[in-house]
């Protein structure tokens, strides 16, 4: 069986900081050099995922499973390492990405679909499904921004699942569902 995704030696890291909003003086006392330090999120991770599994990232808070999943969703570019991902991947990270708050539910399909990379004859296809399936269709012509968190969710999820992702990428965002979904 074929791998769907593979991390090969991943790498990771982030500054932290050490000073908050210093004043001018200040910055210009360092020459406009601030002290950080190293965080490494990610350290030489290697993995496989086949082709039609399901799989799951447990750990602690901190451990790396959310930056991890944004290397693989090209939204973070990994310090070292490679990834390669086969097919096209849906990526539903964090709630309300990819949505805009004072459009409506209507419109965000459309957008979301389009950043997903449907076009909109595809789009217009695939509404009703998305629609029901998020089981909003009362609600799709109110702006975003009046939803309840289950709702957003709900949307983003059948979005998500509707561009037809060979590899369909799930955060946290799920925690926030209704007992329904």
């Amino acid at each position: 069986m074929s791998a769907a995704v593979t991390v090969d030696a991943v790498s990771k890291r982030f500054r932290l900081y050490q000073e908050r909003n210093q004043s001018l003086k200040a910055t210009l006392m360092r020459r406009g050099r601030s002290r950080y330090e190293e965080h490494w999120a990610l350290r030489d991770v290697s993995l496989e995922i086949p082709s039609g599994k399901t799989f799951g990232f447990i750990g602690e808070n901190g451990s790396g499973k959310s930056t991890l999943l944004k290397c693989i969703a090209k939204i973070l570019r990994p310090d070292s390492g490679h990834i390669s991902v086969e097919g096209k991947v849906s990526a539903l990270l964090e709630l309300g990405a990819g949505f805009h708050p004072e459009l409506s539910g209507r419109e965000n399909v459309y957008l979301n679909g389009s950043i997903l990379g449907l076009g909109r004859k595809d789009l217009d296809r695939k509404f009703d499904d998305i629609v029901a399936f998020a089981g909003l269709q009362r609600f799709i012509d109110s702006p975003v921004k009046n939803y309840s968190s289950g709702m957003y969710v709900r949307l983003g999820f059948s979005v998500a699942i509707n561009v037809g992702p060979d590899v369909l990428l799930v955060d946290e965002v799920l925690a926030v569902g209704d007992e329904q979904f």
